[in-house]
């Protein structure tokens, strides 16, 4: 995998241009352009070609990554490849790693060529030091959105528990429909 590694440094008008990326970007929305200055010095360039690999399902998770350009396909089996999700500019993945000491989840493929920013736990855990105002704001907002993915979690696994236990009722019915038949045949 060729993977291009370096840190922004940009000229003015570069630095404007990702100042406003970063800022249509959910996780930083709330923060100032001068916080989100002093962000991007804690950001990495990632380039990855299509069909690359940005990491496979069990490999450190020790990064966040934050899409600039490019398309990425997300998959839990590698044999069978059935994308969970489509990742696009301005999308992250990887928040997780920023707290826990897990591998990663699933597998993400670069579609199209792509590049990300990339955002170590090293390096947020350094900025939050450095900013701590504008660490919580990132935290806070991250917080939100886990949250919500958990409460949808939550309604999902409850739908599905209620088709099951529908599923289950019409299996007894029939069960019992089948007792019947066979007990007026014996007679």
């Amino acid at each position: 995998m060729r993977i291009s590694l370096k840190i922004i440094r940009t000229k003015k008008g570069e630095e404007k241009e990702l100042v406003d990326f970063l800022s249509k970007v959910v996780l930083f929305k709330k923060l100032s352009k001068s916080e989100i200055r002093n962000l991007q010095h804690n950001l990495y360039v990632r380039n990855f070609k299509a069909g690359e690999y940005v990491f496979k399902k069990k490999y450190p998770n020790v990064v966040l990554y934050i899409v600039k350009e490019g398309e990425l396909h997300t998959y839990l089996d590698e044999t069978n490849k059935e994308d969970v999700k489509i990742i696009q500019p301005f999308e992250y993945f990887g928040e997780i790693g920023l707290f826990l000491e897990e591998e990663r989840t699933a597998n993400i493929v670069a579609k199209k060529d792509s590049v990300l920013l990339a955002l170590s736990k090293k390096d947020m855990a350094n900025y939050i030091a450095e900013f701590p105002k504008a660490g919580i704001k990132i935290l806070y907002k991250l917080g939100e959105i886990l949250c919500r993915e958990l409460i949808n979690s939550n309604t999902v696994l409850s739908r599905k528990n209620e088709e099951i236990v529908e599923l289950i009722n019409k299996i007894r019915t029939k069960e019992k429909e089948i007792d019947e038949l066979n007990n007026k045949s014996n007679l």
